[in-house]
């Protein structure tokens, strides 16, 4: 803080002046007291502009705009007259620093502080907007870090959000570097332009600077943010990358809303205690603004003090963050806080509909195997074939779940061998043996028949089935049969593939090992291209996916990778966090489950994020897409997704742990470790 100087006033509208904490456009900020002597910040528009109508017009705006959006809050409008002589702002006074200064003193923030920090604007803006306000100025100077959380502050160019833009032709207002595109040409903005913004600020506090760098001029910055993709590499956190990146589109109609990324941001935000003083922070920037707490400003020789009270009029954000942050850990976000929902498109959009609460499945009918169905289950037909233990194969109905036949391979007991997944193709369905010298078999999925047998010279895996064959692998390599007669087609001797289930299109069969990903001729198994990428090789049984001219599939360490299916060639990755699950492709975008609990749509063609939807749990299974639903299974419950929006429409308990699944004609079927087979109708309704 600064000493007064000559010209400044020592009372204004009956607060006492005591120093300059800083000087902006529009006016300059004073420390004070109230006639009871609480610490104001004191804001006096500059005497020379207090003669323009359109500078007094632009001051009263920001005094509408802050008495509209702090009344819940902490820090309100205290006092106001824009009809003075030299037009005057009172609010709360607030001890701490900007994010701006905290990030240049002492870099960037860790991923949780960012979320932290994300959450709690979110919030503010959702408060902001409500109000009828777009705040239009969001940037890391307007960002202040108080010792009981993040503020939003200085709502000089604010305007209501339900009039045309009113910046004259020409001007830009508003920062460069953080201002929507449509702000940057000087079109009309609304509330998704504070979005974009958001986005901005959260960047800076990941990275130190804005998605749009820092060299040029304003015209150079202008220019990125209209025409430049954002650079988001320093965005280290997948989640926090896609979020961020969804508020830089720059279709404004794609950006989703502060509702939407409310509870999305909140679920990996530090705790509610924490964001309600400087726990969050780092270490050197809760100390810093500890330091700063109760301290009377001065300047004193060699020390700058901490306490910025920000030009602005207002904080808009206090301990309401905190409130979303326990709503969120609380298991469903979605209950809790009702958010728009997300795009079809590559993005989610700001929709005014609420969120539905997920409704109970409908469950069609459930029968008990009378076995564990370790093996999961497939469909052929009209006849779900479950695999159980101890070498069981059962037939059941698709329409009512009854018994239809049942087919007992081996012998009894603990030691006895197994079924591997079985899979299904036209009126057949195949499942490999796993024993020490298989074999694969066919059977006829209406009467449970064998049909044929290939031997095998070491255990096998799940089978894929295409362009008239079946493709396994084994411990002596990977083979193709005749899926009419069993007989061998050809064999590579390639090793690594006992962990891999394949996946064949268009003339080609996918196989995952421990070498890499190959692509073989599937009439002739030759090598068509063998790729050594990627973040290691798989160390349990992984599934690729292909369709439209690529290949999808996950590495050990939580990256998604997409390939060329011609060339081989990397298209792109999504990067999932600890892990990742296996892709299921639908349509132009391929979906999966990442490290932290969501299920991701990913735009085909480049990987963008279309939506994210956390399911809160833990062990989440491969997803099934039908009839414009998701159906997957997350812990011991089945859960139906909309593919469009990304909302859980559906969920119903299973009761027990998770043995397989399947989806086909409109049904949903899971069986379960106690035996239990249910079906539900995909749909949910």
């Amino acid at each position: 803080m600064d000493r007064l100087m000559t010209e400044d006033p020592r009372w204004v509208g009956g607060y006492r002046v005591l120093g300059r904490l800083g000087a902006g456009g529009m006016g300059t900020v004073y420390y004070g007291t109230s006639p009871s002597g609480l610490p104001v910040a004191i804001k006096v528009i500059h005497a020379q502009q207090a003669q323009e109508p359109s500078f007094r017009s632009r001051f009263a705006r920001e005094v509408t705009a802050a008495r509209a959006v702090s009344g819940a809050f902490t820090a309100p409008v205290i006092d106001a007259d824009p009809e003075a002589a030299t037009p005057w702002l009172v609010t709360g006074y607030l001890p701490g620093m900007s994010l701006n200064e905290a990030v240049k003193a002492w870099g960037p923030f860790p991923v949780p502080a960012v979320f932290g920090l994300g959450a709690s604007l979110a919030e503010a803006l959702v408060s902001v907007h409500q109000a009828g306000i777009v705040h239009r100025d969001l940037k890391p100077g307007n960002v202040m870090l108080a010792p009981d959380g993040p503020r939003l502050i200085d709502f000089g160019i604010a305007h209501a959000s339900d009039t045309a833009g009113i910046t004259q032709a020409g001007t830009v207002m508003g920062s460069p570097g953080f201002l929507a595109p449509e702000q940057a040409v000087g079109g009309t903005t609304g509330p998704p332009g504070d979005v974009f913004a958001l986005g901005s600020v959260l960047t800076f506090a990941a990275t130190g600077q804005s998605p749009f760098g820092r060299a040029g001029g304003a015209e150079a910055l202008i220019y990125r943010v209209v025409h430049d993709e954002p650079m988001l590499g320093g965005v280290t956190d997948p989640e926090l990358r896609s979020l961020i990146a969804a508020c830089l589109v720059k279709d404004p109609a794609k950006r989703p809303s502060p509702r939407w990324l409310l509870p999305r941001l909140a679920a990996r935000a530090p705790g509610p205690e924490a964001l309600q003083g400087t726990g969050w922070l780092p270490d050197p920037v809760a100390e810093g603004i500890s330091r700063s707490e109760g301290a009377v400003p001065s300047r004193g020789p060699g020390r700058r003090t901490l306490l910025l009270a920000g030009l602005g009029a207002v904080a808009v954000l206090g301990g309401g963050s905190a409130t979303a942050v326990a709503f969120a850990r609380s298991g469903d976000a979605r209950k809790t806080v009702p958010t728009p929902p997300p795009p079809a498109g590559n993005t989610p959009t700001p929709a005014a509909a609420v969120i539905p609460v997920p409704t109970k499945g409908k469950r069609l009918w459930k029968r008990d195997a009378g076995v564990d169905p370790y093996s999961g289950l497939t469909v052929a037909g009209d006849t779900v074939c479950v695999g159980g233990d101890q070498g069981n194969l059962i037939g059941l109905k698709t329409g009512d779940g009854k018994r239809r036949w049942g087919h007992r391979t081996g012998g009894r007991g603990a030691g006895a061998a197994t079924w591997r997944q079985p899979v299904a193709s036209g009126g057949a369905f195949y499942a490999g043996w796993a024993d020490e010298r298989g074999p694969l078999y066919a059977f006829d999925a209406a009467t449970g028949a064998e049909r044929w047998r290939a031997p095998m010279s070491h255990d096998v895996r799940t089978p894929t089935v295409g362009g008239g064959l079946v493709f396994v692998g084994s411990g002596d390599g990977f083979h193709a049969v005749d899926a009419a007669t069993g007989k061998a087609r050809w064999q590579r001797p390639i090793g690594g593939v006992l962990t891999s289930t394949p996946c064949f299109d268009a003339g080609t069969v996918f196989v995952d090992t421990q070498d890499g990903l190959y692509a073989l001729n599937a009439a002739s198994g030759a090598t068509r291209w063998h790729w050594k990428g990627g973040g290691g090789r798989p160390s349990a049984a992984r599934a690729p996916a292909a369709g439209g001219g690529r290949v999808f599939f996950p590495d050990a360490k939580g990256t998604l990778h997409a390939l060329d299916a011609k060339t081989g060639k990397e298209l792109w990755t999504y990067a999932g966090g600890a892990s990742v699950g296996l892709p299921t492709l639908a349509g132009q975008a391929v979906y999966v489950a990442d490290g932290s609990a969501n299920i991701a749509a990913l735009d085909a063609a480049n990987g963008a994020v279309r939506w994210l939807c956390p399911t809160a749990g833990k062990e989440i299974g491969r997803p099934w897409a039908a009839d414009g639903m998701l159906c997957l299974t997350v812990d011991e419950d089945a859960v139906g997704i909309q593919i469009v929006t990304g909302h859980i429409r559906w969920r119903a308990a299973l009761g027990s742990r998770v043995r397989g699944d399947a989806s086909a004609a409109g049904s949903y079927y899971v069986a379960c470790e106690d035996g239990g087979v249910h079906a539900f109708t995909v749909k949910g309704a």
